[in-house]
This record gives C-alpha cells, sequence and structure tokens, in this order.
C-alpha cells in the first residue's frame, strides 16, 4: 500500500518538474524588444496648410533649415532644429522622412517625428 501510494504522487510532481524544466530551458534574455519612440520635433505649418496625424511628409534640409514637404510644396519649418537632427540629414544626404503626430490649429504647430 505505500508503494502504490507513492508511485501516484511521484508522477504528478515529476510532470510539474518537467514543465518547469522546458520553461527554464527557453532562451529569453535577448528576445525582449525595447519600447522606443522617435524624438518628435515642434514644425512652424505655413499659412493656409493643415496637416492630419499620420500624415507621411518628406523631410529636407535646405540651408541650415530643417522643412516638411507634402509632395514638393513645403508646408512646415523645423523650429530651431538642434544640431544632431542637421547633422542625422546630412548624413542621408539631406533627405529624411517624418509622420505627424499633433496638429494644433490655433497655434499652426505640428509635431513631427522623423525616420
Amino acid at each position: 500500500m505505500g508503494l502504490d501510494f507513492l508511485r501516484k504522487i511521484a508522477h504528478p510532481f515529476k510532470k510539474g518538474l518537467d514543465r518547469r524544466l522546458i520553461e527554464l530551458g527557453t532562451p529569453d534574455l535577448f528576445s525582449r524588444t525595447l519600447q522606443s519612440k522617435p524624438r518628435s520635433y515642434a514644425a512652424s505649418v505655413h499659412a493656409g496648410q493643415c496637416l492630419v496625424p499620420g500624415e507621411s511628409l518628406s523631410v529636407c534640409l535646405a540651408d541650415d533649415q530643417v522643412l516638411a514637404l507634402r509632395g514638393l510644396c513645403p508646408v512646415a519649418r523645423v523650429n530651431s532644429p538642434p544640431t544632431e537632427l542637421i547633422q542625422a540629414l546630412r548624413e542621408s544626404f539631406g533627405e529624411g522622412s517624418g509622420v505627424v503626430q499633433v496638429f494644433h490649429e490655433i497655434a499652426a504647430v505640428a509635431e513631427i517625428t522623423i525616420c
């Protein structure tokens, strides 16, 4: 009777250890992805232009000014662009792409993330 009892108890215990062994053996140290957002820049929107959140724009460098273009027409200018942005655009031959995050209609300012 004692041996039957031990065999009944030991079986689920072994299965439980097997499941934990598989869980411990699964590599997950480098499988996590980092959650980072690109930096947003404030841009003054030209008079008469309206931007939509999520809209893709071309970003170009023109004489130390960063302009946002819809097609070939400039629609916004980044206010006092930081040197790191200017340097990054110079390294990518003066061109980039951006996405409108927020458009403040009353202030005529848009927040644009540049990729």
